[in-house]
């Protein structure tokens, strides 16, 4: 591109970049806190589901730990393989 064409093009963007008027800009300021405030609602409201779902997943989770039957679930087992605490052997073994 030559010198004067790029003259010409500084000078008709100057041109339109003037034409515009301040309340333009003034909008677009409004237009972009708005969208700013959007975004920020929105990511509340992403983070408060994901606490809320994690949180019942650990309360659902724990309810069914603690009305677990400690003869038919065993989490931690410190006997030798195939016996109980007390040492018998388990029903059906």
């Amino acid at each position: 591109m030559s010198a004067r064409m790029e003259e010409l093009l500084r000078d008709a963007l100057e041109n339109v970049a003037s034409a515009v008027p301040d309340e333009s800009r003034q909008s677009y300021r409004k237009e972009q806190a708005r969208w700013r405030r959007r975004e920020y609602r929105r990511r509340c409201v992403v983070a408060l589901l994901v606490f809320l779902i994690v949180g019942a997943v650990c309360t659902i989770g724990l309810l069914e730990l603690s009305g677990a039957s400690p003869d038919n679930h065993v989490i931690f087992y410190n006997g030798a393989p195939g016996t109980t605490d007390d040492g018998s052997r388990p029903l059906g073994r």
